[in-house]
């Protein structure tokens, strides 16, 4: 196996190129950056560059480039000022991908092989052109001798000599481009990368009040691109394609969820048609340093009293996993549930200490005890919440309440295009304190469809979904009907 190499980078050199010389200059490691981190893992970066131009052609080295870098995403612009310039054209280079690609690049130089008590030198002949090909080496001696070793895998030691004149040890972008005049150009260098990651963390606090509760948003930031970013500018990206799943949830019987595209005769895989455009971005305040293999948490937001208030959902509706979508039987969606779910509920607002846009994230509440430690009392996934807005994560299963939901008339207008359907919601209340129930119904058999009878008021939260809000006195009970009427 490989164990030894040693390497310098050369600074200057003269190369020819075309039918003129280029003069080889170095671009140092960036003057800050602008990182946009989207929630699919790809990063968008935007660096600032200074490199010294000669007139004519130059070929720049640019250094500190992360492994991970598209080459194909590489671009350059002049910044505001700056003289043109044109390139020609762009490579990326780095050889420690891998051993099969030293010895590529070795091909036609003396190289030294150690196996066990041999060692021998001898010009690379031939050696694998990657991974999936034969894991041979040919090596020519001093003796004219042609030697063949099967799997270089099996050999102690590969030596490579002068690896600062014959390959690339550090990640390096190389770009051929022309200048009109000798002097400093300031340029802005853009390319996608993946391996950043990022996801939020909001952490919840309740003390002796119900009404307040401390909250601490953090984001997590995660750097595997194998290079870093200093004193950079970070965004951060939610896109459709990142806010969909690439399966059924665990142990579902049903199959990825698919969809129309404009263009596509059939319905695809909704991870491969969503967007990756940006649906709304988060702006971090400051710069921050994010070293190579770090995982950096950044406090978002901090509010010791942040009004909280709770209210109760009753969703009673449930599905046998072999009925779904099955509008035709008598029997789709008469189950349900007794749990009334408990919900606790925030506005974001600068009178409330918050007043800027909230990312997605994990939510935890936590109760402090006489103690000082904490319980945890239960967590959630919060949607973002816009500035303006009200968040809102369930909690649980609230106490003392709960609520059933009975199908109580059925009939078919016209067979097997019209239907007609009628419910019974009972709650009960058997807590000392008055409270609200959200009632919230699915009228899922189809899209055409009409409430024809309901002896409460209700509003269309979905477009199959309504919504009732029911009072409900300490120790009592109450009913809700209604009756729809589904077409198709």
């Amino acid at each position: 196996m490989w164990r030894w190499f040693s390497a310098w980078m050369g600074l200057w050199a003269i190369c020819s190129a075309g039918n003129g010389l280029a003069v080889t200059v170095e671009s140092p490691g960036p003057k800050g950056a602008t990182l946009a981190l989207y929630d699919t893992g790809i990063g968008l970066v935007s660096e600032q560059r200074r490199v010294v131009l000669a007139r004519g052609e130059n070929l720049v080295r640019f250094l500190e480039i992360p492994v991970r870098i598209d080459p194909s995403s590489v671009s350059f612009s002049t910044v505001s000022g700056g003289r043109p310039i044109q390139v020609l054209d762009q490579r990326f280079e780095y050889d420690l991908t891998g051993v099969e690609r030293l010895l590529q690049r070795y091909i036609g130089q003396t190289i030294e092989i150690r196996d066990g008590a041999d060692v021998r030198q001898g010009v690379l002949l031939s050696a694998p052109a990657g991974n999936a090909g034969p894991s041979s080496i040919a090596l020519l001696d001093a003796h004219g001798e042609a030697c063949v070793y099967p799997d270089f895998h099996r050999l102690n030691q590969i030596l490579f000599p002068h690896v600062d004149e014959l390959t690339y040890v550090h990640p390096t972008l190389l770009a051929r481009m022309t200048a009109q005049q000798d002097g400093p150009q300031n340029l802005r260098l853009n390319y996608i990368l993946e391996g950043l990651s990022w996801n939020v963390s909001y952490e919840a606090i309740q003390t002796d009040s119900p009404s307040e509760t401390y909250l601490g948003v953090r984001i997590s930031l995660k750097n595997e691109t194998g290079g870093a970013f200093k004193d950079a500018r970070v965004r951060l990206v939610a896109t459709e394609k990142g806010g969909v799943s690439e399966g059924g949830f665990a142990g579902s019987m049903t199959e990825d969820p698919q969809r129309y595209a404009y263009g596509r005769e059939a319905p695809s895989r909704e991870q491969v048609v969503a967007s990756a455009a940006a649906l709304q971005t988060y702006e971090m305040p400051g710069t921050i340093t994010l070293e190579n293999g770090a995982q950096l948490f950044v406090q978002l937001a901090q509010v010791e009293k942040l009004p909280v208030s709770r209210f109760y959902v009753y969703d009673g509706v449930k599905f046998d996993r072999f009925q779904r979508n099955r509008r035709n039987d008598w029997n789709y969606g008469t189950e349900f549930r007794k749990t009334i779910d408990t919900y606790l509920q925030f506005s974001n607002s600068t009178t409330e200490g918050l007043g800027f846009n909230l990312p997605p994230g994990r939510f935890r509440l936590y109760r402090q005890t006489e103690s000082g430690a904490l319980d945890l009392v239960g967590h959630d996934y919060i949607e973002g919440t816009p500035l303006g807005g009200s968040g809102y994560v369930a909690l649980g299963p609230a106490k003392d309440l709960q609520g059933e939901r009975e199908r109580i008339g059925y009939s078919e207008i016209v067979p097997l295009h019209e239907y007609e359907e009628s419910f019974e919601i009972r709650l009960e209340n058997g807590s000392p304190e008055n409270v609200e129930v959200r009632v919230v119904e699915h009228l899922y058999r189809w899209s055409d469809f009409e409430v024809v009878k309901s002896d409460a008021e209700y509003v269309l939260t979905a477009p199959q979904t309504i919504e009732f809000r029911i009072a409900l006195k300490a120790g009592g009970k109450r009913a809700v009907h209604y009756t729809v009427h589904y077409r198709w």
